[in-house]
């Protein structure tokens, strides 16, 4: 074809007849090609410019970079005119009584009924994103192996079942739901195979993505822009989180959103939204703020035995090979759970109470005792609490002091008078950290609340004529079964078969019992 003279609304109107043109909320414009027509990618995105290349030289006219420049502006323009407004989900799609994941490359993994089936087709007006970065998963295999599953984690076998409800529950929330992210924080000492865990096969299980992990960054507006295009982020070897940060994920996990200037610009500002699911890593004990850790769902690696090793390069291969299957079955567990959760009874509201209602589903079709799983959640909630604060100095007075005073019992006195009876004790060596005086000491007890009175301990404020601390211990196992405890009670025998499970995969829930001792 002859060169033709560049006229850049011309050729933006040549190329819009080739595509659909429509906008986000936010009026950001969008791009859908006739082959992907469930997929829809940013005007300035890597195929929008291939394409817009490959039309240039099909109608015979020249692009460079300013000329490029030029045909996006009014590409721009003409979607901010009559683009149709549409909502365009990453990875992850709500639809009627379950979810739609799109695993790339033009097919679709839909999860309703129980069941999870590979579609090529999805329902009109339903719409994905793409990005440089995200790569297309593998097509389920119909095998379902839920023991082929639970072999790749590396953990106690509670923790197992919590990370399984972890996986199964964010593979089947969209971000569109507005549910909150419960944040896995996944700790383990050197050479226990976390990066392999965190970036192989969690990676992949959930969200494929070149990015397999990062470090995390010193602002939560870096956050909010790696969230706007992944449907989970992976921070490794974390060691701290500052204060600002921890509430900056406590953000991303029940969503929120960060506001800034618009570049070039002296007073526009644009919009982020918060909320993401996330997975932190490292060696240490570094979720320590009780906000924040009352949001975490904790997994402990175990150390591999040198006899155990096996090169990456290997593990990676056996993963690869069984990936197929373990999406299956992943999927067909979320679907399974779908089905039930809206009619199980909850023993534990935790913060993250939509979490909380999904692991006594997960509970329901694994068919384990009614409890047995939101006590191992409970539990696992209540253990990190303790964790991040088992060095601070007022917890170890505060915890030691009160083992003196039953409820029934309890000491009362004036915040000074109890900051004293705190110094006094010689049975505890108080560190640096305990704080100097009695406003000090009131300002950090909430801060620390949360933790003691998971340790069964209780420092209630309140005030008279003068304020006041009541403080006494009550042990776990005697509050009542209302507040959730975990006192023990005979086993509940499972029943052999059960509605929401398939006959021919009853033995892998079987099994699942047995992982909770």
């Amino acid at each position: 074809m002859s060169k033709q003279k560049f006229d850049a609304v011309v050729l933006a109107n040549s190329f819009k007849d080739t595509v659909s043109l429509a906008k986000d909320s936010a009026d950001q414009p969008l791009v859908i090609f006739t082959d992907q027509p469930a997929v829809c990618h940013p005007l300035k995105a890597e195929r929008v410019r291939r394409g817009m290349h490959s039309h240039a030289k099909k109608v015979g006219m020249g692009l460079n970079r300013t000329r490029f420049e030029e045909v996006l502006d009014e590409l721009d323009a003409i979607t901010f005119e009559d683009g149709e407004t549409i909502t365009a989900h990453y990875r992850v799609a709500p639809m009627l009584g379950g979810y739609l994941y799109h695993l790339g490359d033009g097919r679709f993994l839909q999860a309703t009924d129980g069941r999870a089936v590979v579609t090529t087709t999805i329902p009109n007006g339903l719409y994905f994103t793409e990005t440089s970065t995200m790569i297309a998963a593998p097509t389920p295999e119909l095998k379902f192996d839920l023991k082929a599953l639970l072999k790749w984690f590396n953990c106690s076998d509670k923790e197992k079942l919590l990370l399984l409800a972890w996986l199964t529950y964010t593979v089947a929330t969209p971000k569109a739901a507005q549910l909150p992210y419960p944040i896995l924080v996944v700790r383990a000492p050197a050479g226990s195979g976390k990066t392999f865990m965190c970036s192989r096969v969690i990676r992949q299980l959930v969200d494929p993505c070149q990015v397999a992990s990062q470090t995390m960054p010193k602002a939560v507006k870096d956050i909010a822009i790696s969230a706007q295009n992944s449907h989970v982020l992976i921070y490794d070897n974390l060691r701290y989180i500052r204060h600002d940060l921890s509430d900056g994920l406590c953000q991303v996990a029940t969503g929120g959103s960060t506001v800034g200037r618009k570049l070039y610009t002296d007073g526009q500002e644009y919009s982020m939204d918060l909320r993401c699911a996330l997975v932190l890593n490292g060696i240490h004990t570094f979720v320590t703020e009780s906000d924040l850790v009352s949001r975490c769902v904790n997994v402990n690696l175990t150390p591999i035995e040198s006899k155990q090793r096996r090169s990456e390069a290997e593990l990676s291969a056996q993963f690869d090979k069984e990936l197929p299957s373990l999406l299956y079955t992943l999927h067909t567990l979320a679907a399974k759970v779908l089905a039930v959760k809206d009619s199980v009874d909850i023993t534990f509201k935790s913060r993250m109470t939509d979490f909380a209602v999904w692991v006594a589903g997960l509970e329901t079709v694994l068919k384990l005792p009614k409890g047995a799983l939101q006590n191992a959640y409970k539990a696992n909630v209540e253990q990190a609490k303790v964790a991040g604060v088992v060095d601070d100095s007022l917890f170890v007075a505060l915890s030691t002091f009160a083992q003196r005073y039953p409820k029934s019992n309890p000491w009362h006195g004036t915040p000074h008078e109890l900051l004293s009876a705190l110094e006094a004790q010689t049975s505890v060596s108080l560190g640096s950290d305990m704080p100097r005086n009695a406003s000090a000491m009131s300002r950090k007890i909430p801060m620390i609340h949360d933790a003691l009175a998971s340790n069964g301990v209780h420092v209630i404020r309140g005030r008279a004529t003068d304020r006041y601390y009541d403080v006494w211990f009550e042990p776990k196992t005697s509050q009542s079964r209302d507040d959730g405890d975990d006192a023990a009670e005979p086993p509940a025998v499972p029943s052999s078969s059960s509605p929401h499970v398939d006959a021919t995969n009853a033995s892998d829930f079987d099994n699942a019992e047995e992982l909770l001792g």
